[in-house]
């Protein structure tokens, strides 16, 4: 429903005192919300028009008051449609502000967000991935969707914002749009950090979402198997872009270096010890934490395959990752593996296949996957029914002497 706007002017008399010229005054009322302000104007009180609200007459002198105050009421009429087209409802006092100049005060939540996101770009490449970067654009897009939607508004202030907006965006990420608990939890911390920020920054009075916390299930982290793998290694491929993307995904799988870290990887991060091994060391572009992996012969049979490829500093020339993961499902079937092949899943593959089955520590893995804290390490490390066999097994020779009478 559209709201009541009228905006008039009067004199501000004072009756205790003689006065040539009146200061006028102008009030703005929006549904039934009144909010009053000075016109930095002086009128001779005989040249003033109670009903009309204007000066009387034709003179130099009225024109010139009656184009002043017309123009003032041109400026607050523009101020109160900017207003309702982006929030959800208007009050005197914010008209008021907006003419006056006072509109900091109500930043507005796309603003910040589309602000933040800019400055985030800028750092793409020297610490932050352009993955943390495309998520936040996703999560505009999806908020503005969000906004016109239940609020029917294109942008709204953050002094405005109540927890409730946060939790219904929740459901809307959820319900109307399908997201995966992992992805919803993912645009809800995009959302609680723009808004924290804001905060911090003194745009708003309080952290309306400060106490809402929603954790996403973890979900099975799925990984090829030995048998896999070497059924990804040997099947044939119908195109060459297939083929490369497959011996770019089998390379993460036997290193664990993410998609991100792999696209930079130089020849200048190549190392080779005292015995002839060959190591890969950086630093993560996603933590900044350094990792460092020792070559296995199959990562290093792929080096000298596409050695040169990509020119004289870069490793490899690596597709989008889109593109990839897209791929990966081509060559899951070709290969006959049923399972939801992305690139990232190579690295789950190499802690729980590659090193955690084959006795690799989860301290020692944690270090070559680059990890802050070994609590994430622990995410990627699955149990699985040979590691189980293996050290029961290793239980019952340890145990048999001590036991073997019962």
């Amino acid at each position: 429903m559209r709201s009541t706007f009228k905006v008039l002017f009067y004199l501000e008399r004072n009756k205790d005192k003689k006065q040539f010229a009146v200061p006028v005054m102008g009030r703005i009322t929006v549904n039934g919300s009144i909010a009053q302000f000075s016109a930095k104007l002086s009128v001779p009180e005989s040249l003033w028009e109670v009903s009309g609200g204007r000066a009387k007459g034709k003179s130099v002198e009225a024109d010139r008051i009656n184009r002043h105050l017309d123009n003032i009421r041109t400026q607050i009429n523009k101020y109160y449609q900017a207003i309702c087209d982006r929030e959800s409802f208007v009050t005197a006092e914010k008209v008021k502000n907006a003419y006056l100049g006072f509109g900091d005060k109500y930043r507005l939540l796309l603003e910040a967000f589309e602000k933040f996101t800019s400055d985030l770009q800028k750092r793409v490449g020297i610490d932050r991935s352009c993955g943390i970067w495309k998520r936040y654009c996703r999560s505009i897009n999806h908020l503005r969707s969000f906004m016109r939607k239940e609020y029917r508004v294109s942008d709204m202030p953050l002094a405005e914002l109540e927890q409730s907006f946060i939790e219904q965006y929740h459901v809307y990420l959820k319900s109307d749009l399908g997201l995966q608990p992992t992805t919803v939890c993912g645009h809800l911390r995009c959302l609680k950090y723009v808004v924290k920020i804001a905060f911090n920054n003194g745009w708003m009075p309080r952290n309306p979402f400060a106490l809402y916390q929603y954790t996403a299930p973890n979900p099975d982290r799925i990984f090829l198997t030995e048998e896999e793998l070497l059924r990804m290694m040997t099947t044939p491929l119908r195109y060459k872009r297939q083929d490369y993307n497959c011996d770019m995904f089998l390379f993460s799988c036997f290193t664990g270096i993410c998609y991100a870290d792999m696209a930079s990887l130089t020849y200048d991060q190549l190392e080779q010890d005292a015995n002839g091994d060959w190591w890969i060391s950086g630093n993560r572009q996603k933590t900044e934490t350094k990792y460092v992996v020792k070559l296995l012969p199959y990562p290093l049979f792929l080096l000298d395959k596409y050695r040169g490829l990509a020119g004289k500093c870069y490793l490899f020339r690596m597709s989008s990752l889109d593109s990839i993961d897209d791929s990966l499902k081509h060559i899951a079937r070709a290969c006959g593996i049923d399972k939801q092949l992305s690139f990232h899943l190579a690295r789950h593959t190499y802690a729980t296949t590659i090193c955690l089955s084959n006795g690799v520590s989860l301290e020692t893995l944690s270090k070559m996957l680059g990890h802050k804290n070994i609590t994430t390490t622990q995410i990627y490390a699955k149990v699985t029914y040979p590691m189980i066999a293996r050290e029961v097994d290793m239980l019952k020779e340890k145990l048999a002497d001590k036991f073997s009478g019962v």
